[in-house]
């Protein structure tokens, strides 16, 4: 019970010495959010459960390695974000990249054969809205995706989100810039 009310970086230190028990509670407070933040990028429920599991082993295996305790929410998800950019090649060439299931993995909206657009946002279901927003993503480039995804939904600052993706703080400022931009352009033209 002890180890329930430690933060993260308390817990980090512990697995890194070695606390397999430390380790498994990071694994239940971090799974959904990089579960979330791997579904987004590759789009496909299984290669996000996949991305998961290689990211926990890895982190488990690599622990010892974390210089900065403080750090480990940047370095698990530049873990993740490695295995996403080597599903999303390998979908690349394989020519089996698709488009986002309709899937049991978001909120289903009511079906019906009117096709929701962003014109009728007042009478959205929020479930609607999100899966809306959700096709559009999948339609901006992974760079724009990934920084508009750790910023507007994992909630990481600026210069967190250039560490994790290894680039400079203007490089992320700018995706997100044209991210958010062609997202709102893809967005009004599914206007009624």
């Amino acid at each position: 019970m002890g180890l329930l009310r430690l933060m993260d970086k308390d817990l980090v230190k512990k697995a890194a010495n070695g606390d397999s028990d430390a380790f498994n509670i990071l694994v239940g407070r971090w799974e959904q959010r990089l579960f979330n933040y791997a579904f987004r990028l590759t789009g496909d429920r299984e290669d996000a459960l996949d991305v998961c599991q290689d990211t926990f082993l890895k982190a488990y295996q690599q622990m010892a390695r974390l210089q900065d305790f403080s750090k480990f929410n940047g370095w698990l998800f530049k873990i993740a974000r490695n295995f996403c950019i080597s599903h999303y090649r390998s979908k690349t060439r394989s020519g089996s990249r698709t488009t986002r299931q309709s899937d049991q993995e978001l909120e289903t909206f009511p079906s019906g054969e009117r096709r929701a657009r962003l014109g009728d946002a007042k009478e959205l279901e929020p479930a609607e809205l999100r899966l809306l927003v959700e096709g559009a993503l999948d339609q901006i480039s992974f760079e724009q995706r990934e920084t508009v995804v750790l910023k507007i939904y994992e909630g990481l600052r600026f210069d967190e989100i250039a560490e994790v993706s290894g680039c400079p703080l203007s490089t992320v400022k700018s995706r997100m810039y044209l991210g958010l931009s062609r997202l709102k352009s893809i967005l009004m033209k599914q206007k009624v």
